[in-house]
């Protein structure tokens, strides 16, 4: 989406939840016990929403991995972002069968170890979730209302 297609929903969404993702970094990127419960939660949704938009849900998984992962779960549960949290949690039972397979040195080996089926089940699964039923940003203001500045 080019920014001339942003709403001003869009932007003061990104800028809300992009912050606890810039907090995040100045502790190294990866400490997120140096971010509170909440700050966890919002800076997983905005990678995961960056993510899942651009390459979807391998994407996001191998680059950020399963901390964040869980943070993302999380904060859709506390959304009550029911069908997003559907897909990504049906995604992830996909990929969980590899999680103790010794052929993987990194998160980016998980592609090449999925089936075609497994591949074309989370291609499916991803452009569910880019119909975005849940309405996430307008549900982020509703429920993080407290950390608004």
């Amino acid at each position: 989406m080019a920014d001339s297609e942003l709403t001003d929903l869009d932007k003061k969404w990104f800028d809300f939840t992009s912050a606890y993702v810039t907090k995040l970094n100045q502790s190294g990127g990866h400490d997120w016990d140096s971010l509170s419960e909440e700050e966890q939660e919002l800076a997983a949704l905005w990678k995961l929403e960056m993510d899942m938009y651009n390459g979807g849900f391998i994407q996001f998984f191998c680059n950020w991995g399963y901390d964040c992962y869980t943070h993302a779960v999380r904060c859709l549960t506390k959304l009550q972002a029911n069908d997003c949290l559907a897909i990504i949690t049906q995604q992830y039972s996909i990929i969980e069968r590899l999680g103790d397979d010794e052929r993987l040195e990194a998160l980016w080996d998980i592609p090449k170890y999925l089936t075609a089926e497994e591949a074309k089940a989370l291609d499916e699964l991803d452009h569910r979730y880019w119909d975005n039923t849940d309405t996430i940003q307008e549900k982020t203001f509703q429920v993080y209302i407290h950390l608004q500045s």
